[in-house]
């Protein structure tokens, strides 16, 4: 197999598959990473033409993930919708089988894992106040994700107060969110109201429109806080990612929403909860808590 030929069938999946501009761009850059990976495979399978792809190669491809490269099947999963995305747009639908056939679907003690995960406290107090020591605004972005629940990225661009109805909420826009959907986060802790009095002194010391100085890119800026955070030892394996900052949140508000005495006012406080974290369903709750 020539190196032209195997450009030639990336070529030809990223072309049939095009870009879908409702995902974030990360989620847009695994989709692309992903199928370029499915290109190459089958290239070395001597498929000539991507829109020959049948079954038999779908399933030769998820073996090779699974038994060795052994991939989680988290990480599958990836993989397999960017399958279908594949087959719809060469109107194949049918040849990727189910999660369950290819062994790319999570049991339920892998998927709500973290739900029991300990978060080491001592150690992210460290990292917030490193980075505070580096510059301002990763410093404030770590404590974005702290006090409102937020995901990386989202800390980096959520700085628009919105009243509603007597109340005040912080928007979380859709350029930043994991589901390019727009949302709001009530304000209700003198914490919260703390931390974006310092997101509005850093957008008008550097005079732009977020925390991310304006040398950075939105990219730029959010692989500058990740490493920075990785550096600092802020990492899974010690309990101390920023997921944690999230996850963090989510428990503690959850605690609180156990403790109410109506089933009613639960329920509707899970829902607000889980939807103000960006999902909606409240079984994803397993993810954060027990």
């Amino acid at each position: 197999m020539s190196k032209s030929h195997e450009h030639k069938l990336v070529r030809q999946t990223l072309d049939r598959v095009g870009k879908n501009h409702s995902l974030s761009s990360l989620t847009m850059q695994k989709r692309l990473a992903n199928l370029k990976t499915i290109g190459r495979f089958m290239a070395r399978q001597g498929l000539n033409d991507i829109s020959n792809l049948k079954t038999k190669h779908v399933d030769s491809f998820i073996r090779h993930l699974r038994e060795d490269r052994q991939l989680a099947p988290s990480t599958l999963q990836g993989y397999v919708t960017a399958l279908r995305v594949l087959s719809a747009a060469i109107g194949k639908e049918h040849i990727v089988k189910t999660n369950d056939e290819l062994g790319a679907t999570r049991s339920n003690s892998d998927r709500f894992k973290n739900g029991e995960t300990p978060s080491n406290f001592e150690r992210l107090a460290e990292i917030k106040a490193a980075l505070y020591a580096k510059t301002d605004w990763q410093g404030v972005a770590f404590e974005m994700q702290e006090r409102f629940g937020l995901r990386l990225k989202e800390s980096l661009g959520s700085n628009k107060i919105e009243h509603i109805d007597g109340k005040d909420y912080l928007r979380i826009p859709a350029g930043f969110t994991k589901n390019a959907l727009e949302r709001r986060v009530e304000i209700t802790t003198g914490e919260q109201r703390a931390i974006l009095d310092k997101v509005n002194a850093i957008k008008t010391v550097q005079g732009t429109p977020g925390i991310i100085p304006a040398h950075l890119s939105l990219k730029q800026g959010y692989w500058k806080q990740l490493n920075a955070i990785r550096n600092l030892g802020g990492t899974k394996a010690n309990h101390a990612n920023s997921h944690c900052l999230r996850r963090e949140h989510i428990r503690e508000r959850y605690t609180d929403i156990k403790n109410m005495p109506e089933k009613t006012s639960r329920d509707d406080a899970k829902q607000k909860l889980i939807e103000e974290a960006g999902h909606f369903d409240c079984e994803k709750l397993k993810h954060y808590t027990k």
